[in-house]
């Protein structure tokens, strides 16, 4: 893994979401790239400076902002390992991180997940599902809060698809530094002999693919998928949730 791209809104809330995009870009020894994306606000005819000598100086007094941000959060950890910083104007989010991401192409992009507090509902669900639409590359969702911590265990949900081999091949490279368990996990409704027979026709056409020591895979009976995945998240105290983007909805 050599890069890693993660955009932030600066705002306080986000800031456990750029210490864990710091120290787990140290760890993969990868660079981290902090994208800031922002609005350039209307001009009124009455302003008698060129636009573009507006535009340059908004774009460098937010790269600034940014700068401040992370020093801020990071404290010593910034002189430590240079990043580099982004600010971007665009009235879209999600296009702005898609044509960095172009630019850059990043092994990893990490978001913070929703935040309230964001004037722009930065990471509000419905960003977050277009972004995951349209790109191709794994993105790693921080909640609120969080610390980081040595990744140890991480639940992978699947729903025995062809498509999963992929994602579950960059997520090895990934974990593979930390040499974390990977649990393979499938949520099921009724207590039946399918479900088990699926998941060993899984594991062996997955295991012909990939190679990685530490890998499970498990079936789990539950009323509700998204109940079952956190049920073994609890129980298997992962660090980490992976799957596969999909339409359905996990509350069914």
């Amino acid at each position: 893994m050599k890069t890693i791209l993660y955009a932030t809104d600066c705002t306080k809330n986000d800031a456990s979401a750029l210490k864990y995009a710091y120290r787990f870009s140290y760890i993969m020894k990868a660079d981290l790239h902090v994208l800031h994306v922002y609005d350039f606000p209307p001009i009124h005819l009455s302003v008698i400076q060129p636009i573009e000598k507006l535009q340059n100086r908004m774009k460098q007094e937010k790269k600034d902002i940014v700068k401040k941000f992370c020093e801020t959060h990071l404290k010593n950890e910034f002189r430590e390992t240079p990043i580099k910083i982004h600010a971007v104007e665009n009235t879209s989010v999600e296009d702005a991180i898609i044509d960095t991401a172009k630019k850059l192409s990043p092994d990893l992009v990490i978001l913070g997940m929703k935040d309230d507090h964001s004037h722009r509902g930065f990471f509000a669900s419905n960003i977050a599902n277009e972004l995951l639409d349209r790109v191709n590359f794994p993105v790693m969702m921080i909640p609120n809060g969080i610390d980081y911590t040595c990744i140890s265990t991480i639940v992978y949900a699947t729903d025995f698809e062809q498509q999963d081999i992929i994602p579950i091949t960059k997520l090895i490279e990934i974990v593979r530094p930390f040499e974390a368990l990977i649990e393979i996990v499938h949520i099921y409704h009724t207590d039946t002999t399918t479900a088990r027979e699926r998941m060993e026709q899984f594991k062996n056409m997955l295991l012909e693919q990939v190679s990685y020591d530490d890998m499970t895979f498990k079936t789990i009976a539950s009323d509700k998928i998204k109940s079952g995945i956190i049920s073994v998240i609890n129980s298997e105290n992962a660090s980490m949730l992976a799957m596969l983007e999909r339409k359905h909805e996990l509350d069914r």
